[in-house]
């Protein structure tokens, strides 16, 4: 279960012990835990559980991140010890010809204590991408596979399967080669009606590679009626009983432009401008203030946390 918050304003001393000793809770983190950043917009897969190419909001390809907006942020993140950064956010970021060089600059600003992080299809993972993200320092990529069958994963994600597994393959050869420490690799897939049946088929191959695997929930965050996730869960899928992103997480669009939650592609919450004010000014802000003690107040109506449903059945998610 991760953490509940309550907001950090003046209270009296008895408030304070009954939140942090009785009621278990944490004051809202002073700067976010992890950041987001889409270095590039789009993706050219289009999975079945996922709102790309299916949004009412007409979202542009292929729009990249200016290189002085990039470079304020993760200097910003630097400085604020931000413990994640991720150079990606509903997009594929290795659709970035530059995604090397942005994580250069991450490796080069980052503290010890912070790490770079991306999830991947994998499908772009080129031999000058993978030699690319080894030398740039990357720290970990989560490469989403949904299953081994080649029939069912084009279905499901409308990509080729075994030129995914040459690729993640070649990456696992070049770091024994380069005897690279980074980045770790793991494999990550959805718990669906799909993947089940195959489980003991997926834990060998990628057992046998020395990779490891996360089985995550599937869920629809912010009700999104074009994805198919009610037909392909093991479980009815049933609402969030609480959901930290907004105490936790920072999610920026290519042009600086600041969205609540990852699942937020119809951007019905702009949280801030990064290419017009300080990230930690936006952190806050009387914008994120006001969402905040809204949804642990429980007025979540007409927001995109009112219905945010997930298949219990998933043991683990690392969005």
């Amino acid at each position: 279960m991760p953490p509940k918050y309550y907001m950090p304003e003046p209270t009296r001393p008895i408030q304070w012990f009954r939140h942090k000793y009785i009621e278990k809770l944490e004051p809202v983190p002073e700067v976010p835990k992890n950041v987001q950043i889409q270095t590039i917009s789009g993706c050219n897969a289009s999975c079945v559980f996922c709102p790309n190419k299916k949004t009412d909001l007409q979202i542009p390809f292929a729009n990249r991140m200016d290189w002085d907006l990039y470079r304020s942020i993760i200097d910003q993140i630097s400085e604020m010890g931000v413990r994640r950064i991720s150079p990606y956010l509903m997009n594929e970021p290795m659709l970035d010809p530059e995604f090397p060089k942005r994580v250069e600059y991450i490796t080069r600003k980052k503290k010890p204590w912070q790490f770079s992080k991306i999830n991947s299809h994998g499908g772009l993972l080129t031999e000058r991408m993978a030699k690319g993200i080894l030398d740039a320092g990357l720290d970990r990529v989560n490469f989403s596979v949904q299953g081994l069958d080649p029939v069912i994963y084009e279905d499901v994600m409308k990509l080729p399967l075994q030129k995914t597994l040459d690729n993640i393959d070649r990456l696992l050869e070049l770091k024994r080669a380069g005897n690279y420490k980074k980045p770790r690799i793991r494999v990550c897939m959805l718990m669906t009606k799909y993947i089940e049946p195959q489980m003991d088929k997926i834990q060998e191959y990628w057992g046998s590679r020395g990779v490891k695997i996360n089985i995550n929930q599937l869920e629809n965050r912010g009700k999104h009626k074009a994805i198919k996730s009610d037909e392909i869960a093991v479980r009815q899928l049933q609402n969030y009983d609480w959901c930290s992103r907004m105490f936790e997480q920072m999610y920026i669009l290519y042009d600086g432009r600041m969205v609540m939650c990852c699942a937020d592609w119809e951007q019905t919450g702009v949280m801030g401008d990064a290419s017009k004010k300080p990230l930690r000014e936006i952190w806050h802000d009387e914008v994120y203030t006001r969402y905040r003690r809204n949804f642990l107040r429980g007025r979540v109506q007409g927001t995109i946390c009112d219905g945010c449903t997930k298949d219990g059945a998933g043991d683990e998610y690392d969005d």
